[in-house]
């Protein structure tokens, strides 16, 4: 089964429901969800950019995923739909990203937040659910 994302917005902030087969699919889907919000894209895929994030526990991680993914968007005016996630344990992600530049910027998102963060395995799939400010 393919990956799924879901959202929902609010005043100030943003759920992002995301479900898939693998934890490493559900990361990979979170980034690309960053990535269709940044704007529209145009050009060749960017350089590879290897990344290694680090955290306490699975939701954290993907919490810090998502920002880590949020800040280089942003710095580099790249949408970043290519992912794969080379390495996943509790505490850790190491992952290749590729993007294309954003033509005009249009995300309002600010960060992802650990308040009400969720992942888990439920049955054979896994399930998060983030919230970011807007």
């Amino acid at each position: 089964m393919r990956a799924v994302t879901r959202s929902g917005e609010h005043v100030g902030e943003w759920r992002l429901r995301i479900y898939a087969d693998t934890a490493e699919e559900l990361f990979a889907e979170a980034a690309r969800a960053i990535a269709r919000q940044c704007g529209p894209m145009g050009g060749e895929l960017g350089p590879e950019q290897e990344i290694t994030v680090e955290a306490r526990d699975l939701p954290t991680l993907l919490v810090d995923w998502l920002n880590e993914m949020l800040g280089r968007s942003e710095i580099a005016c790249a949408a970043f739909t290519e992912v794969t996630v080379l390495e996943l344990t509790e505490r850790g992600l190491r992952a290749t990203v590729r993007g294309r530049r954003v033509t005009r910027w249009r995300s309002s998102m600010k960060a992802a937040t650990y308040h009400d963060v969720e992942m888990a395995r439920y049955g054979s799939r896994w399930r998060a659910s983030v919230l970011l400010d807007i």
